[in-house]
């Protein structure tokens, strides 16, 4: 039996494929198991341009997984934040803000982009624009009415397109900090053993997040994110690379095995108990782990077991409580362990 929890989002047509690159979408459509998140695959060729754009109903929380782009988010209040993105730097975007997102990399640059709904909307500047009168559109700004008679318009979104007079990132642009940002890639990890780290991308250090939250997982070889569940929030994974292991215990006694590669995604449904192992003997493993909760909260196995004396827990094995004397009493998970001790 295949696994229902994986979605190979690489290895599907991409659903929309423009003159300035591609997107890939893994929502409730294709991937039914899919609640209250899902998340896109966006890659711009050189001089590639996503339109500007919002969702009505969900936040956005990207990962930039090669490549440089700038973006440019316009608010309420009319604010503007312009500012560069580089890889391993998440950035959040408040739904119902207008954004695009310009790919300033001599090569190809790419997102993955995850939605705390497992059906985001979008609404982009060329399809609202094409949707008014040339009347309404010069009334407001002040033109006569034949100026957008020579616009190129249509109530379909253009999506993504391609600029005419693409812009070096070397020549053009420094880096530009800005408050929709986190460097989660080179934030000291929160979590460090020997098998592994995990940088946090949650509200307690990008305050701006509501809704969504992204850890960046590196297990070393023989690494293992310990059995645990979260909560409050679902979980959806983006392999970055590598190759990992991992089973989900859902209710009704269900346990659902697999193994998973670059451009998979996993979606665990929230409180689901569910591990994640490298099996990789040689090479790192690495994870862009998304949830739908700014402040994701987690349990593990070894805190859980450091919680309940050996007789419940004999009780509970069919084990002397002598016997479980062995077993060490953590009072908080060890989050990421090793094989092998």
């Amino acid at each position: 039996m295949s696994p229902i929890h994986t979605f190979n989002l690489e290895a599907i047509k991409p659903q929309s494929v423009r003159n300035g690159g591609t997107r890939s979408m893994a929502n409730k459509n294709n991937f039914p198991l899919l609640n209250g998140m899902a998340l896109y695959s966006l890659e711009l060729d050189y001089g590639g341009v996503r339109e500007p754009h919002w969702h009505p109903n969900a936040d956005e929380l990207g990962y930039c997984l090669a490549g440089r782009a700038v973006m440019t988010i316009f608010s309420p209040g009319a604010g503007h934040d312009t500012f560069t993105i580089d890889p391993g730097e998440i950035v959040y975007v408040p739904r119902g803000y207008l954004h695009h997102i310009e790919n300033i990399n001599q090569g190809g640059t790419k997102f993955a982009i995850a939605f705390n709904h497992e059906l985001p909307e979008d609404i982009g500047i060329s399809g609202s624009t094409g949707s008014m009168t040339d009347y309404i559109l010069g009334a407001t700004f002040g033109v006569e009415s034949d100026y957008f008679g020579s616009f190129k318009r249509s109530s379909q979104d253009l999506l993504i397109t391609s600029r005419s007079n693409p812009k070096n990132a070397t020549t053009t642009y420094q880096k530009i900090p800005n408050y929709h940002k986190f460097n989660l890639k080179d934030f000291p990890p929160m979590v460090q053993s020997r098998g592994g780290t995990v940088s946090l991308g949650n509200a307690n250090n990008f305050g701006i997040l509501e809704g969504l939250a992204c850890y960046l997982l590196t297990l070393k070889p023989k690494g293992i994110r310990e059995p645990h569940w979260h909560p409050n929030a679902a979980e959806l994974d983006y392999v970055i690379s590598g190759k990992g292991r991992m089973t989900i215990f859902s209710p009704g006694d269900n346990v659902d095995t697999f193994e998973v590669g670059p451009g998979e995604i996993v979606f665990i449904p929230s409180a689901y108990f569910h591990y994640i192992e490298n099996v990789n003997a040689s090479e790192d493993m690495q994870f862009a782990v998304f949830f739908n909760h700014e402040r994701p909260e987690d349990i593990g196995i070894s805190g859980a077991f450091g919680a309940y004396s050996n007789e419940v827990l004999g009780s509970v094995f069919g084990l002397q409580p002598k016997i479980l004397d062995a077993l060490p009493k953590y009072q908080e998970d060890l989050f990421v362990v090793v094989a092998g001790g």
